[in-house]
Parts: C-alpha cells; structure tokens; sequence
C-alpha cells in the first residue's frame, strides 16, 4: 500500500554576503522556477549528507552544514508529496555552476530573491529568521 506515502527530500539554502544560492530547474516540477539546490535523500544516508551531496551534484558546490532549519510537510509543498528537511549552509569550495537538473545558476540578493517554486521562499524566509 502506497496511498499516503511521503518521501524525504533535503534542501539547502546556500548564503554568503546576505546573497542566497539558487538553481533554475530545468525538469518538471517546476521546470523554469528558481528553487534551493536540493533533492531525494537515497538510502544508507542522512538528511544532512544528502542536502551536502545534492548541492555539489546540482551546482558544482561544497558546502557545510551550518543549521537545521526545520522539516517543511505541508501537504501542498510539493505536488509529490515529498516533504524536505532543510538546512542553512555555506559555500566552502566550488564555483557555482548549473548540473544535473539546474539549466542557470545565480546568486540572488537574500532579501529580494525571484519567484520560487516549490515552498521555497517560506524556508528562505526562516532561514532569513534564523540568521
């Protein structure tokens, strides 16, 4: 039985100068929406390894895990139902580059990013809180 079934994402909200790290998606959901560097956590892994593999997979960065931020399961966040664990990290190594499922990569000012897809900009907002 599968009905109800939610799975585990990991997002990050990358900073630096009071800019944020974000990735336009180049698959659907949201295809063409800026969102967090972020995605599934896979088997034999944490939350935290996965928002730090996902980040350099999808925009060629190294991050540290400074903070958890909270566990966003709104049942409307995502039309897949996974729900995100999400974390405020900041760029060790790498130069921002678009991957995987990123087509552009840009350094936004926090405090007036774009459009966001997904429930982002609510975690953008309370990492905004939290810093």
């Amino acid at each position: 039985m599968t009905e109800g079934l939610r799975c585990l994402a990991a997002d990050a909200v990358v900073v630096r100068d009071g800019e944020v790290l974000l990735m336009e998606r180049d698959v659907e959901p949201h295809r063409g929406c800026w969102v967090l560097p972020g995605g599934m956590v896979e088997q034999g892994e944490t939350a935290r390894e996965a928002c730090v593999r996902e980040v350099e997979e999808e925009v060629n960065v190294e991050v540290e895990v400074l903070e958890f931020l909270g566990l966003y399961d709104s049942p409307d966040r995502d039309e897949r139902g996974n729900v995100s664990a999400a974390y405020l990290c900041s760029k060790t190594a790498g130069e921002p580059r678009a991957r995987e499922e990123a087509s552009e990569v840009e350094w936004f000012p926090l405090e007036d990013p774009p459009d966001m897809g997904f429930d982002h900009r609510d975690i953008l907002s309370d990492a905004i809180d939290a810093a």
